[in-house]
């Protein structure tokens, strides 16, 4: 159970969501949009195409600088009671001075310690291997799940989610999402037990259930939930939250399981471009920290448009937001993978080649991947992940500095983003996988061997 003196007073935190300063939610969208566009004139920060990873410190410092502007001014929106959670200055520099310096997932030897990474961090990073949600058949959980669990570099892993149980579809507040959560969470162990790793940590263990009802029933250990396994919480894009989202964190801070917060901007959304979006991600951590209590934090910018933060624009904005975090917080963060297209395509890897060594370089801890934009069903494979996670290990050891990873990543983005806006959604797990063996088919294999090889007229060996 987490150390509670570390956090923010998370019943003051309830009491500012019934007594701050009364808004309708257009206004705030309206002033967040304002208040960004303003703030990147004021701290000078530009986005350019032809640096998609910067090696500029004082831009990182300075979209930091912004974020807290932005979050000092701005606070945290509820909008159940249309009224602003709004922090002080020296509440924000307590948290950040307060923060975990690591936090543990699984159990026995299993156990894996995640602590913050610097830029250019030499370490490997931690690799949260996740389905990210995608909808499966009840009959391919699974072996969806156990295709992520196996994989010999998933330190965690999550899995997908099912939309029906039973035959009956899983409506959010219905009996039937309790049913199917519960069940949710006993696959999972059962995933990891069938890949041979029954102690390693279930970073999510609930993906089908939405509602905190469903969440709470399904957390217990009998099913399969045991301390070192953790739960996301998600905040509203942007800056904002709910009661739901309240009610589990109340549950989880006096949980054996890791709080892990989840924020989602949009670029192109009410902070609007990169810069906006960058400085507004930034700040979603502070909101993360004070009112989620988290204990690590999870990242997943995407293009309003592509759906995906492998484009040109979000992958700047991945680096510098990792940078701006890295160098100014001791905030354990992970950069969660969008990829356009989907599983068993040559541009899923280099997309995976991408986003893995823009966010390895610049701070960030790895948590991949969704895959063909997660909105076509049974489109996500554990082999995505471990091309994330491969790439990733490579870049630490190596040493592989900004500069060098601009130049590679600028070649690899320009041989797919042309194809980005109707990126092929590729294939489905039984068509890029054997069912029975749990692993991928010989074309998936040779494609990746491929595409090494390939990275490897670049500069860039990956064994």
């Amino acid at each position: 159970m987490r150390d509670s003196k570390r956090f923010f007073d998370f019943i003051e935190v309830i009491k500012r969501a019934e007594s701050g300063e009364a808004m309708k939610e257009s206004d705030y969208d309206k002033r967040l949009g304002r208040k960004a566009l303003s703030l990147m004139k004021q701290y000078e920060i530009h986005y350019d195409p032809q640096c998609i990873i910067p090696s500029d410190d004082g831009l990182a410092d300075r979209i930091f600088q912004a974020a807290v502007n932005l979050f000092l001014d701005m606070g945290v929106y509820c909008t159940d009671t249309q009224r602003v959670i709004s922090f002080a200055p020296e509440e924000l520099q307590w948290a950040l001075e307060n923060v975990p310096q690591e936090v543990n997932y699984g159990r026995d030897k299993e156990t894996i310690t995640v602590y913050p990474r610097k830029v250019e961090d030499r370490r490997d990073p931690v690799c949260f291997f996740s389905a990210v949600g995608t909808p499966v058949t009840e009959e391919m959980f699974l072996p969806v799940a156990q295709s992520y669990a196996q994989e010999p570099l998933a330190d965690t892993f999550s899995g997908p989610l099912i939309t029906s149980y039973k035959g009956i579809s899983v409506t959010s507040g219905s009996p039937i999402e309790v049913e199917a959560a519960i069940w949710n969470t006993q696959m999972l162990r059962e995933a990891a037990r069938r890949a041979g790793r029954p102690y390693i940590g279930i970073h999510n263990f609930q993906s089908t259930g939405e509602k905190t009802d469903a969440t709470i029933a399904s957390a217990q250990e009998k099913f399969g939930a045991f301390p070192g396994d953790g739960l996301l919480v998600a905040a509203i894009a942007e800056m904002k939250v709910d009661f739901e989202r309240l009610k589990k964190v109340a549950f989880l801070r006096q949980s054996p399981y890791v709080l892990g917060a989840l924020y989602g901007p949009l670029m192109g959304g009410y902070a609007g471009g990169p810069e906006g979006t960058a400085i507004a991600l930034v700040a979603h951590h502070f909101l993360g920290l004070l009112v989620f209590s988290g204990e690590r934090h999870n990242s997943f910018p995407i293009h309003i448009h592509h759906v995906c933060n492998t484009t040109r624009e979000m992958l700047w904005l991945i680096s510098v937001t990792g940078q701006a975090l890295a160098r100014n917080t001791p905030l354990i963060i992970a950069s969660n993978a969008f990829m356009a297209s989907g599983p068993c395509t040559e541009m899923v890897i280099d997309e995976l080649c991408a986003q893995s060594i823009t966010s390895t370089v610049s701070g960030w801890h790895l948590n991949p991947c969704a895959v063909a934009k997660n909105r076509y069903p049974m489109r996500c494979s554990g082999m995505e992940p471990r091309i994330h996670a491969e790439v990733g290990h490579r870049v630490a050891q190596i040493g592989l500095t900004r500069k060098e990873a601009n130049r590679i990543v600028l070649r690899l983005v320009k041989g797919y983003e042309k194809a980005i806006p109707e990126a092929p959604i590729g294939k489905m797990f039984h068509e890029c996988y054997s069912v029975d063996k749990i692993r991928p088919t010989d074309e998936y294999d040779s494609l990746f061997a491929k595409k090494k090889k390939e990275w490897g007229g670049l500069g860039f060996e990956v064994i």
